[in-house]
């Protein structure tokens, strides 16, 4: 029997209320020589039963149910299950656009030394409403990439828009879940330190949603301070140095001062009222948006001065 061209992996934990659409937009997708897999990791909701009912009735889904090992060990699963050599994620709560398969297949095709790409997103609430779009400024073509080579810049794009070809984890590794919930970020270091080409598509394919269950909104603190530790662990391996633990790394961050811990705190505090400003702004929700504006100055100008270069740098 011939192997699908694409293989769509979907690890999924107590996602009930999004599932469904989620599966759907796959199922819709333009291009239809792929398979799906699926991976319930321990859900305490009607995910599972949800899954099952769509198995039941698409031969393209190949749905698997395990205990809860995190997304890290869950993707990593699927992808040793998968039958082709390319790899499209997913996130569970998030929504293929209906060409998304074919135009990152195409594009790969036309672009063989590709190894890896992203796209943008546009950014959707929990009930589904465009409020904006998330783009990735770096990586913006294969001369982009190469710049990253051998240098201590970081880099980041869209999980859930991610399309590899198989082999790359067989040379790279998958994701650790030593670096949960910033696993993805570090995977994406790591493609670049093993001179992986990756490449952000210039076109929106997937929708992103914001919503108050996500992790990065429902505990901002405890994502900034892993981040820290990734990037600390990227960049020493960078320089040739052993990585530290994450125990470690907390020990060096509890000698700090008083005044390094405020300042990082009241930094971190910064970003969250920024992008919550932002999300208030695409909701169209301007009082709150000038509240978490107000809230930014505040707390840091230089914050808010950064951003505007920035964005006033990107527009021209």
């Amino acid at each position: 029997m011939k192997s699908p061209l694409i293989s769509v992996v979907l690890p999924v934990f107590n996602q009930e209320n999004f599932i469904a659409e989620t599966i759907e937009s796959v199922l819709n997708q333009t291009f239809s020589d792929f398979e799906f897999l699926i991976l319930d990791d321990g859900s305490t909701d009607n995910s599972a039963s949800i899954i099952r009912d769509y198995a039941s009735k698409d031969s393209r889904i190949s749905a698997f149910y395990e205990d809860s090992t995190g997304r890290s060990n869950a993707t990593n699963n699927l992808i040793a299950k998968a039958k082709s050599g390319w790899i499209a994620f997913l996130d569970a709560d998030d929504i293929m656009l209906p060409e998304r398969l074919d135009k990152q297949y195409s594009f790969h095709l036309a672009n063989s030394i590709v190894d890896v790409s992203s796209c943008h997103c546009y950014y959707i609430n929990a009930s589904g409403k465009q409020l904006g779009i998330q783009r990735h400024s770096n990586l913006s073509s294969v001369e982009d990439c190469l710049t990253k080579f051998d240098s201590l810049e970081f880099v980041q794009c869209a999980i859930t828009g991610l399309f590899s070809k198989k082999e790359v984890f067989g040379k790279v590794g998958g994701l650790n879940s030593k670096y949960w919930p910033c696993d993805d970020f570090e995977f994406f270091n790591r493609l670049i330190d093993h001179r992986c080409v990756l490449v952000i598509i210039q076109e929106v394919l997937m929708k992103y949603r914001i919503h108050a269950s996500a992790i990065t909104v429902s505990k901002p603190l405890e994502t900034f301070e892993k981040i820290g530790f990734v990037m600390e662990c990227i960049t020493d391996r960078r320089l040739g140095k052993a990585e530290i633990s994450y125990s470690e790394f907390k020990m060096k961050r509890d000698a700090e001062s008083f005044w390094v811990k405020f300042n990082r705190k009241r930094y971190n505090y910064a970003q969250i009222f920024f992008r919550n400003a932002g999300i208030d702004m695409m909701s169209r929700n301007y009082v709150k948006f000038v509240v978490n504006l107000l809230g930014v100055c505040f707390l840091s100008p230089k914050y808010v001065y950064d951003k505007a270069v920035g964005l006033v740098f990107k527009s021209q």
